[in-house]
């Protein structure tokens, strides 16, 4: 996406090589383990220790040690736990660019893109099992030991290991034999559909507005969106404005009526049910346990 203001802070490396590895031993005192938050990277997470509830998007899923997730990119995600329990983990976190060259060769196409858009469906949640489930284990392990030694060439390696891993998860995933990429006019059209959202979202928008804007009826809009992007525009919209509320209320000293002004909402009352909703605390709350940890 062409636009910053929602995306998670943490640079997740860099133009050179768009992967990081985080390692975090979460705040036990908190309840909260992992802000509900989205970013246009993959992210796999390796859970090493406790447990929790991990939610993406309207997908719950109750993960242990040694437990794998995957995020695919642009998707909200959380994690709860019980206060005082321990919840560690790991994530690898990089850009789809290191696995093609966005449409420009078969490998993008075939085997890249189709997840991206949920063509394909790798699994959200693995608990290693089967064989191929505990390589993918191994791999992410490997990954992380490679990218904190740094040794010589390990730029090689760290790609090789991915490739490795998004062919296991690939051969292994629902509708493999079905991928089709999509055509670049939809992938141009939601983009701008995006930056429309992001350029707007702090003022009144209907999904009147929108579907004229981008010359659709409503029900084709909707359709179109959820398709792409796997949210409801509304559920969209709301991720937009909740997550620039919590800047606000972390960064400024501003009323809490006065930043659910400025973020969108003209009801004090719907922005704080969709505020807890999201973020699983109060605004009050949110701003009290101040900066809270991320992946």
């Amino acid at each position: 996406m062409d636009h910053d203001s929602l995306k998670e802070k943490i640079p997740h490396g860099d133009a050179m090589l768009p992967l990081m590895v985080h390692v975090f031993e979460t705040d036990v005192c908190l309840q909260e383990r992992i802000v509900s938050h989205w970013h246009a990277e993959l992210e796999f997470l390796v859970v090493t220790r406790g447990c929790a509830d991990f939610h993406i998007d309207a997908e719950n899923y109750r993960v242990q040690k040694g437990d794998l997730l995957f995020v695919n990119t642009n998707r909200l995600h959380s994690a709860t736990a019980v206060a005082k329990e321990p919840f560690c983990f790991f994530a690898v976190v990089f850009s789809p660019s290191l696995l093609g060259n966005y449409g420009n060769d078969s490998i993008w196409q075939k085997y890249v893109e189709p997840v991206l858009h949920n063509k394909v469906r790798f699994p959200e949640h693995i608990r290693p099992q089967e064989n191929w489930e505990q390589e993918v284990l191994v791999l992410l392990t490997q990954v992380q030991n490679i990218y904190l030694q740094q040794e010589t060439a390990y730029e090689l390696l760290l790609k090789a290991k991915l490739y490795e891993m998004w062919y296991l998860l690939f051969a292994h995933s629902q509708s493999a034999q079905e991928a089709t990429g999509l055509s670049d006019y939809r992938i141009v059209r939601i983009k701008a559909v995006l930056n429309y959202i992001q350029e707007h979202y702090r003022q009144k928008i209907t999904l009147a507005e929108l579907a004229a804007e981008f010359q659709m009826s409503e029900g084709q809009f909707c359709r179109f969106f959820r398709s792409m992007i796997n949210l409801s525009t509304v559920e969209y919209i709301n991720s937009c404005r909740i997550s620039e509320s919590g800047v606000l209320l972390q960064e400024t000293d501003k009323e809490i009526g006065e930043i659910a002004g400025l973020v969108g909402f003209n009801n004090i009352s719907y922005f704080n049910k969709t505020f807890r909703r999201y973020m699983h605390c109060s605004p009050t709350q949110f701003r009290q346990n101040g900066k809270r940890s991320e992946t």
